[in-house]
């Protein structure tokens, strides 16, 4: 279910509270490949600014990860405004290609044809991200692949927009060469000053302010063909792809898991303001979570473990920034839990790894 309204408590945007109910579209941190890289040549600090949408860095260490489509939406907005770069997700696109879709690029990879793969992505790309869709229309000689974003962004979700144009631009040149441009690409959103890394991207006719953003290019190359072709391999990555689908559709555990790791730093993460999110009554969520085999309490205490333990990597854990990113007002506290789960004290814990 897409959503318009951008006041996520999870994102960091607003620091209110908030009263919408709503379902979290959820990406995976793969879309975020390239990403710390390019923040830093720009002169900026992809933590930081990771920080401000309530995103942790740490996601990038696993891009299998879930993470809010609104809060990727909002994080390549900031980044654009911050570092003064209008086509920042553009720019970002060109550091990524079909292997940022995981298991779903394998198996457009495993297609016959062009027109195969794509019909597999509309398929299975809400397992990589809910953030936006895509139709493909042929007109005549002429393809068109349309984007729609499921995420509220600036001036038309231009920059989730534009990542998603460039990375599918990247996608049809494994099928018909790196010469390949598309016949026209159109943009819902305004102009840029500077319209070079447009043109160097797509190398064909852009327009802005259009009705629809989107591809045209020759419906020739549908019938495209790769090497890569395995029947046997295709089935396998189906029914894998297949089960995750059904797991997907069924898997609130997940999306409560993303809820929690973005509230706990706001130091509110309650079961209400969890519910509240999910556009579940507390009561029914708890139900959810029951027949799942958790509670909230133990979700909330896993999460934070998961925490834990993945901030051993970091040298030099100052154990009130700990407590405090796990949602603990007092440091005292934060012991007492944290003895309780690993046995002994967080200084001696950490003093050993």
């Amino acid at each position: 279910m897409a959503t318009n309204v951008s006041v996520l408590v999870i994102l960091g945007v607003n620091e209110g509270k908030v009263g919408y109910k709503m379902n979290v579209l959820l990406a995976r941190t793969a879309s975020l490949i390239g990403y710390p890289e390019l923040v830093e040549e720009l002169g900026g600090n992809p933590e930081y600014l990771m920080c401000k949408v309530g995103l942790d860095i740490h996601l990038l260490d696993d891009f299998d990860q879930m993470m809010s489509s609104d809060a990727l939406s909002a994080l390549l907005d900031l980044s654009s405004t911050t570092l003064n770069c209008p086509c920042f997700g553009l720019l970002l696109s060109q550091r990524q290609g079909i292997s940022i879709l995981g298991p779903v690029g394998l198996i457009m990879r495993q297609q016959p044809t062009f027109l195969d793969a794509i019909t597999a992505l509309q398929k299975y790309l809400h397992l990589h991200s809910e953030a936006g869709s895509f139709n493909l229309e042929v007109v005549g000689d002429l393809a068109i692949i349309k984007y729609f974003s499921n995420v509220s962004g600036a001036d038309h979700s231009r920059q989730i927009t534009d990542l998603s144009l460039g990375v599918g631009c990247n996608v049809v040149r494994l099928y018909s060469g790196k010469a390949w441009k598309p016949r026209a690409v159109y943009f819902q959103h305004k102009m840029p000053p500077d319209l070079s890394p447009y043109t160097m991207v797509f190398r064909s006719p852009v327009s802005f302010e259009q009705e629809f953003s989107g591809l045209v290019f020759d419906a020739k190359i549908l019938s495209s063909t790769v090497d890569s072709f395995e029947p046997e391999m295709l089935r396998f990555l189906g029914n894998y792809l297949d089960g995750l689908d059904r797991e997907k559709s069924q898997d609130i555990v997940q999306q409560v898991k993303v809820i929690i790791r973005g509230l706990l730093p706001k130091g509110y993460c309650s079961l209400k303001e969890v519910a509240s999110l999910t556009g579940f009554k507390e009561r029914s969520l708890q139900r959810r979570l029951k027949r799942e085999g958790f509670t909230f309490q133990v979700m909330l205490d896993q999460v934070r473990q998961e925490i834990i333990k993945d901030s051993m990597k970091q040298p030099n854990i100052n154990l009130t920034d700990m407590a405090q990113r796990l949602g603990y007002a007092e440091l005292s506290v934060f012991s007492r839990a944290f003895k309780l789960w690993f046995g002994v004290s967080p200084s001696k814990y950490f003093k050993g790894q």
